[in-house]
């Protein structure tokens, strides 16, 4: 019973609620504009006659006509929405339509309307103007744009609801031109049913008439959807592009004219590679900016870029599943990540609180993304983290092939300095010293030797290797501070230290007599370059006949590798501003040779006990050349320690580095800290590898001092006698205390004068020997003039001067300088081997012509 008794008044409610909706159906049907307007049209032609219906029949005609013609000439009169938008229009009108637009903009602006001033003899305030105040704003340009925007879609918005609330809509394809006869059928009514009444026509017949027109009217106002009801709208993949193309790549988007590329859509997320058409980077675009544009919140999108991609490219991954505030808790990180993470199936691991911030673990799947493919910008979109420097803070380390650790620190441990600390520059047993701190707190390693303890000297010591070291970095951004916390550590561990400074010794004032060698000359750097073949070939010859112990007790005859003091000690050749001494005369006498020289410590010093440092500033290493000599160079720099100074990925995408390329994007090292103190001294250190950890050399406001407590060691006697009788760079050596306090140009022209003397000294103290015999000596009582012994016997200086012009000297200052000659002996040494076909002049530039017979030269 029960069921039954609740069921009828259910089914009698039920009926009564269709019955009202059908009488209201009726009622909305009743209501049509077009069926009164049709039916008082029909009764028009039965009730009027004479003038009155004469001027409705014409009145009707003239809309029958004005009608057809809108319906035959499409135009803006026609506009709907989703068949172009009336604001678009307006955006392209004259330029003085657009002015009266940009005067209107200014009237709104009141603050810049007037401003007063005041002082002496001006008591009064005086007005600037509106337009002054108006240009003077820096972002003018924005506000007009929005302004203007923001007006044109307000007028756009009264057009589409004027046309979708008080005007009928024609159909599906309104841009299209109507034939005559579709509005002849249209409008026909309009001109028939009043020209009707002119007709003698029963009663019944006006009824016919009035009953048509009513009819026709009710027709053509349903007959059409509203406009807002035609419109459709992009779906799926569809609906992403058209959104990017409204926000994002319009004129005054963000990224104009750019474009999306393998699009993927699911219920999850949406992906695509960004493209840029323009010279902006595709990382330009910002968070929000996609958030607005897809309607997502801003942790759902992630921009990033794989170090294989170029710049006008970049990935795009937006998360689309909508979550409540309830669902997902902001604080944990592991669930934020696993909602947001840009890496398929990657995990956070671990999250804590550290004393500077926070830190966590990545796990990456087994297949997919390699460790090599996270990027912190796209973890701190991910996580949502706050701040500008958000991705600054944030700072990586491979754990394992899977695994990488991320520290983010709020607060930079670095940045209170690190003090100079005697202790850790004292080398252990795997030749390694303590420069610094890195950003994890751990000591920054420099390795100065390498020890193998299967093979040792006789002393007992093991084996050792020396390590080159390379650095780069822009002015202040610390390099001298490392190079001298190096200094300090070389001299107490008993190095032999010899520097070249390419800035003329400005950077190294206070080590004046505190090193073995300081030369402050290109010119210089290359002797210096000269004299330590000449040291290491001493050492090979030395080493070769001494014995050592393999690793079971054995002695055995020659060797082969360094121990130190026994008996030569560590050495460490250092050249500042490398590339400067290279790059600011490319064709100087002395580029060729140093080079030479370099290259030479780098691969063949090793064993020998020393070790090359170059420091440069622009972070290129094919700036240096690209002979053979630079090649093996940019080797042997990979090789050992390498610190990268306030420098960005940009640049070291560039470097010539290789195998220790970055593994991951370098974020730009400031120029200060979020507490306003100096960067010097914050870098970039590799550990051998290519992951490089932001670390900061030790500091002290005079090191010179510190190192002056400690023992100065130069070479041995023998070791200078072997460089003297190698060249004139040993003798460079032996009288350095001369030239010690001269500036570069002071000590450049003492070294060139030296060297000239030297071989000079050497030419005269040299023996020629005849070895041709009697019969092919030419006869000594021909007289012969000059000139005609060009051809035979030319003099030896021509053969220096047609060397230095093959060797890049141009100008017969150069070839002087080249050859130490005097520029009278160039002057006639060029004109003879010009008068032989032997050089050539161009553009008062000298220039070889042809090869120069050297047999037929004498000594």
């Amino acid at each position: 019973m029960a069921p039954s008794t609740i069921s009828k008044p259910q089914a009698s409610t039920e009926g009564a609620e269709q019955d009202a909706a059908a009488d209201k159906s009726a009622l909305q049907r009743l209501h049509n504009p077009g069926l009164y307007a049709g039916a008082g049209l029909g009764a028009a032609s039965t009730w009027l006659s004479g003038d009155p219906l004469l001027l409705t029949t014409i009145g009707t005609a003239g809309v029958a006509a004005g009608w057809s013609a809108l319906g035959m000439n499409p135009g803006p009169w026609r506009w709907l929405p989703g068949e172009g938008e009336p604001w678009e229009w307006l955006c392209a009108r004259s330029v003085s339509g657009y002015r009266r637009k940009v005067r209107r903009m200014r009237l709104r602006f009141d603050s810049d309307a007037q401003a007063t001033a005041s002082g002496p003899g001006k008591p009064q305030p005086f007005v600037i103007g509106v337009t002054d105040g108006w240009r003077n704003r820096q972002d003018r340009p924005e506000l007009v744009r929005v302004a203007t925007a923001a007006t044109h879609r307000a007028r756009c918005s009264v057009l589409r609801q004027a046309w979708a609330q008080a005007l009928p809509d024609w159909g599906s394809v309104w841009w299209r031109r109507y034939s005559l006869g579709e509005m002849a059928v249209r409008t026909s009514p309009l001109i028939v049913l009043p020209a009707s009444g002119f007709a003698d026509l029963p009663w019944w017949a006006g009824l016919i008439a009035t009953s048509t027109g009513a009819g026709w009217g009710a027709r053509m106002w349903r007959m059409p959807k509203r406009g807002v009801e035609t419109v459709t709208a992009p779906k799926g993949i569809d609906w992403y592009h058209a959104q990017w193309a409204e926000w994002i790549a319009c004129e005054r988007g963000p990224l104009p004219g750019s474009k999306l590329t393998s699009p993927a859509l699911d219920d999850d997320k949406f992906t695509a590679v960004i493209v840029s058409t323009t010279a902006k980077s595709a990382l330009g675009v910002e968070q929000d900016s996609v958030s607005i544009a897809f309607k997502v919140p801003p942790r759902a999108v992630n921009v990033f870029r794989p170090d294989d991609m170029p710049a006008d490219r970049a990935k795009l991954t937006v998360r689309l599943r909508a979550l409540s505030s309830g669902e997902l808790d902001e604080s944990d990180l592991a669930a934020v990540w696993a909602e947001y993470n840009p890496y398929a199936d990657s995990e956070l691991l671990d999250p804590q609180r550290t004393d500077f911030g926070r830190s966590f673990q990545i796990k990456l799947p087994r297949k997919g993304s390699s460790v090599g493919d996270v990027q912190p910008r796209a973890i701190a979109q991910a996580l949502d983290l706050e701040g500008e420097d958000a991705v600054s803070r944030l700072h990586l380390r491979v754990i394992d092939a899977r695994r990488i650790e991320v520290n983010e620190m709020t607060t930079n441990p670095l940045q209170g300095g690190v003090p100079l600390d005697l202790d850790a520059l004292t080398m252990d047993e795997q030749g390694y010293i303590t420069v610094g701190q890195d950003i994890y707190g751990n000591p920054a390693k420099w390795r100065l030797l390498k020890f193998d303890p299967k093979r040792r000297g006789l002393s007992g010591q093991p084996s050792a290797s020396a390590v080159h070291s390379f650095g780069s970095g822009t002015t202040g951004a610390g390099k001298t501070s490392l190079e001298e916390d190096l200094q300090v550590a070389q001299r107490k561990n008993g190095f032999i230290s010899w520097l070249a400074d390419g800035k003329g010794g400005a950077g190294y004032a206070p080590w004046l007599t505190e090193l073995d060698w300081l030369l402050k000359s290109p010119y210089g750097a290359m002797l210096m370059g000269q004299a330590s073949n000449a040291v290491s070939d001493y050492r090979y010859a030395e080493q070769m006949q001494l014995q050592w112990l393999d690793d079971q007790g054995f002695t055995e005859n020659g060797r082969s590798f360094f121990v130190m003091d026994d008996p030569f000690k560590p050495m460490v050749v250092t050249w500042d501003e490398f590339n400067e001494m290279i790059l600011k005369d490319p064709q100087a006498f002395h580029v060729k040779p140093l080079l030479r020289s370099v290259s030479s410590v780098g691969r063949l010093s090793r064993a020998a006990g020393m070790a090359a440092r170059v420091w440069v500033q622009i972070p290129n290493l094919d700036s240096i050349g690209s002979d053979a000599s630079a090649n093996a160079i940019r080797d042997m720099l990979q090789s050992g320690n390498i610190a990268l100074f306030r420098t960005a990925r940009s640049d070291v995408d560039i470097m010539s580095l290789g195998s220790r390329t970055p593994e991951f994007r370098l974020a730009p090292l400031p120029e200060r800290f979020p507490d306003g103190s100096e960067t010097g001294g914050l870098c970039y250190m590799a550990d051998g590898k290519a992951q490089y950890t932001a670390s900061r050399a030790m500091f002290h406001s005079n090191p010179a001092r510190i190192a002056r407590q400690f023992p100065l060691h130069t070479i041995t006697r023998q070791e200078a006698d072997a460089a003297c009788k190698a060249g004139p760079a040993g003798l460079a050596y032996l009288r350095r205390e001369e030239y010690r306090h001269l500036d570069a140009a002071g000590e450049d022209a003492f070294l060139r004068e030296l060297v000239a003397k030297e071989r000079e000294k050497n030419k005269k103290n040299s023996t020629v020997i005849d070895t041709r015999s009697a019969a092919t000596m030419p006869s000594t009582d021909v007289d012969a003039d000059d000139d005609d012994l060009d051809d035979i016997v030319p003099p030896s200086r021509s053969e220096l001067v047609w060397t230095a012009v093959d060797g890049g000297a141009r100008r017969n200052k150069q070839i002087a300088e080249a050859t130490d000659l005097t520029r009278t002996n160039v002057a006639n040494a060029t004109a003879r081997l010009e008068r032989l076909g032997k050089l050539a002049k161009q553009q008062q530039d000298w220039h070889t012509a042809a090869p120069l017979d050297t047999e037929s030269i004498s000594a």
